[in-house]
């Protein structure tokens, strides 16, 4: 199902939409989003700005070894509005478009990734990002206030117990006038920071326990900031464990969807926006920067007076990396560009993962190609007056990026059940008017505007998208049960990271049909780029594919409960 645009406009094609029809019908891709020269110019303005005022502000060295962030900076965030990115200028904001919010924080994380996650996090998940999920009334009145008046925020969604329990256990007990909170919450980012939090909390009560969106001043009696939490990477970012012992809330700042016993609905769709923002983000810059970082390397080295960008392997590694970080972004594009908060939700949730793996893959080539320096520090590149290319700190951001927002395949997880969850609700409309709901034959229009190569591989995706539907059409009808289905982790994890591959790869095939139009001046190798990335796909998902099958792989939970029960197979790991 498409979910409507919340501009009263038609809502842009999905890709879900292809998947439940079990063929990507290529006229939907035709008109990739870009944006207005006006908007572009705009965003290329500030993240010139941005640029600079970084790279004047902020030692990114001194931010990893010192793990704080310099004095001062916050006052200087806020008075440059980087703080209130997509904000209405009315409440002192830029007014900027979810892409050039994207931007702007990318090339902040392209010099300091903590620093760049400290503006992330206020434009993606915290209290002000909040306001297009709060209807009209006390709340929302009294978050524009503090936004208007310059506020620190923050989201505290995960307990000590762990981030993906169907109630959080923070609770929020009714009392006169509001809700006690007690509890804890972990890894808030910009919580030692923050003088506005939200948090999510099982809110109990008569009509049974709800979870419910709690939006507090940190001076609140009760309120008190706990350990200050430090990551291998992401050093400098402040984050923290936040306390509540008998916090009253008024009632008037807890957001609670009366349908329903979760988060209301917008208030997930802006977060799968800000997961975007605080982890594809510096995702996204860390992979540009290993392209710089690989290019530099490469002018600068030969092996047996030979150019290194000379050999074949060398040339592959590179060729990798540009289309990895040419999908990235078309992912990115698609998702951010031309669509309202409630657009492409299916995508936003799809692309956190084809980003942050991306980068992973990109950094982790890097340091390959580096070598002995891609594994060194600056600090000791810099006394022996090496070139001080910051890889070490880059890969250990870059690992942080794939358990943020949730960790990797957890987020495949849920994305599985989401498609299943369509093809269930597809199978009760068949049983309702009496069609048999056999899957659609593979083959939508074709796709316009690329290279023959090209073409081959948007005929191989387009069987790709009807196989999928085909296997999972099955498995619904096979399971009556969700719950049973849902219960086969190892597949719907596969579902699911196949529907990110094939998103991407339709992304970037759309895109390069795009560039090839009058419409849009680009630069050469967007059709080599979808090439390679569409070939190295492929490969992915022919073993993805293989891997559905029941018998595909040994009986891991066989296995597994055998060791945790007697400890048997440590006796043959060890000996």
């Amino acid at each position: 199902m498409t979910a409507a645009s919340t501009d009263g406009k038609a809502a842009p094609a999905t890709f879900l939409t292809d998947l439940q029809e079990g063929r990507v019908e290529w006229s939907r891709w035709q008109d990739f989003p870009r944006q207005s020269p006006e908007e572009q110019e705009t965003g290329d303005r500030l993240v010139a700005e941005a640029e600079a005022f970084f790279a004047r502000r902020v030692d990114a060295t001194a931010v990893d070894s010192t793990r704080a962030l310099p004095a001062g900076l916050l006052d200087d965030l806020q008075d440059r509005g980087y703080l209130r990115l997509g904000i209405d200028p009315a409440l002192g904001g830029l007014g900027l478009s979810a892409y050039n919010t994207f931007r702007l924080i990318a090339q902040a994380c392209a010099h300091s990734v903590p620093v760049g996650q400290v503006v992330a996090i206020q434009n993606g998940v915290g209290a002000a990002a909040m306001l297009p999920a709060l209807p009209p009334g006390p709340l929302r009145d009294f978050v524009s206030a503090r936004i208007a008046k310059g506020t620190v925020s923050g989201f505290g969604d995960t307990d000590r117990s762990g981030q993906n329990n169907a109630r959080p256990t923070l609770t929020a007990t009714p009392v006169e006038g509001g809700y006690l909170l007690n509890g804890e919450k972990l890894f808030t980012g910009n919580g030692p920071v923050a003088d506005l939090v939200a948090v999510s909390a099982t809110v109990l009560g008569e009509g049974g326990p709800k979870v419910g969106a709690c939006f507090l001043d940190t001076s609140t009696p009760g309120f008190s900031v706990g350990t200050r939490l430090e990551f291998m990477g992401s050093r400098g970012l402040p984050n923290a464990s936040l306390h509540f012992d008998d916090v009253l809330v008024p009632a008037d700042q807890v957001l609670i969807d009366p349908e329903s016993d979760q988060l209301p609905f917008l208030v997930g769709m802006v977060a799968l926006l800000g997961r975007i923002y605080f982890t594809g983000a510096p995702a996204m810059a860390i992979a540009r920067n290993s392209l710089a970082w690989s290019r530099e390397f490469i002018a600068r080295r030969s092996i047996d007076g030979r150019a290194l960008g000379d050999y074949d392997e060398i040339q592959r590694t590179v060729t990798a990396t540009l289309a990895d970080v040419y999908a990235m972004e078309s992912a990115v594009r698609w998702s951010l560009l031309g669509s309202g908060l409630t657009d492409r939700w299916f995508e936003r949730f799809a692309t956190k993962n084809l980003l942050v793996r991306g980068a992973w893959r990109i950094v982790d080539r890097t340091v390959s190609l580096h070598g002995g320096e891609g594994f060194e520090t600056v600090a000791s590149k810099n006394r022996r007056g090496a070139v001080p290319v910051p890889l070490e700190r880059a890969f250990r951001d870059a690992r942080g990026l794939r358990i943020a927002g949730n960790v990797d395949f957890q987020l495949d997880n849920q994305l599985g059940r989401i498609l299943l969850g369509q093809y269930y609700a597809d199978a009760r409309t068949y049983a309702d008017d009496g069609t048999q709901g056999e899957p659609g034959p593979g083959a939508g229009t074709s796709a316009a505007g690329l290279s023959p190569a090209n073409q081959e591989h948007a005929r191989a995706i387009d069987r790709l998208v009807g196989e999928l539907r085909r296997f999972a059409v099955g498995l619904v009808r096979r399971h009556p049960d969700p719950e049973q289905l849902y219960a086969k982790e190892r597949t719907v994890v596969l579902l699911g990271r196949i529907a990110g591959e094939l998103f991407n790869a339709v992304a970037a095939l759309a895109r390069a049909a795009a560039a090839g139009t009058p419409a849009e001046a680009v630069p050469a190798g967007h059709q080599e780029l979808a090439d390679v990335h569409c070939a190295e796909a492929r490969h992915t998902l022919s073993g993805l594919f293989a891997r559905l099958e029941p018998d595909a792989e040994p009986d891991h939970a066989h296995i597994s409960r055998r060791w945790l029960a007697d400890g048997g197979a440590d006796q043959l790991v060890r000996h």
